[in-house]
């Protein structure tokens, strides 16, 4: 009895996968001929494809049009902030070194900071002639002071370049 319906469910599982079969075969002969859609696809890719040009032809310049800038573009431009945020975001970067206690700084950009900053400090007692309580004076005290903040710029630059590095092979 046990045959019998073994052989029941096989009948049934092997009718379903023949059902199945002729449903597959009936879709795969409805399908439009490969060979025409390939050909269709060759004639859309020709079509967008450009003109070839002749190799011995001098280039020629006229299919060339270069953007002109709009004043007003231009102007807008000018005036974004991304200038100011880079000299903020540099003087971030400035402060993270100065308190970042895994990064060693080179003694000799300390002591020249700190004395670079007390000379400009200072700068009127030890500069020539801005002792003196007059306009040129107070010129030529400020024209020394700028020269003592260019060094000292250029040295906290370097080593804020360095700490950049540092950070990255961190």
């Amino acid at each position: 009895m046990d045959d019998i319906a073994i052989e029941t469910a096989a009948d049934a599982k092997l009718a379903e996968i023949e059902r199945r079969v002729q449903a597959l075969e009936t879709k795969v002969a409805a399908l439009p001929d490969a060979q025409k859609i390939e050909e269709h696809v060759t004639e859309w890719v020709k079509a967008s494809l450009p003109q070839p040009v002749d190799p011995t032809a001098a280039p020629s310049f006229k299919d060339i049009s270069l953007p002109i800038p709009n004043v007003e573009s231009l102007v807008t431009t000018a005036r974004t902030t991304w200038a100011v945020l880079e000299m903020l975001a540099e003087i971030k970067l400035l402060l993270w070194m100065l308190v970042d206690r895994r990064y060693h700084m080179g003694w000799l950009t300390r002591i020249v900071t700190i004395g670079l900053l007390l000379a400009i400090l200072v700068s009127h007692w030890w500069i020539p002639f801005a002792g003196y309580d007059n306009f040129v004076s107070r010129l030529i005290d400020k024209a020394g002071d700028l020269v003592l903040g260019l060094i000292l710029f250029m040295l906290l630059s370097y080593e804020t370049r360095r700490y950049k590095e540092w950070r990255k092979g961190r």
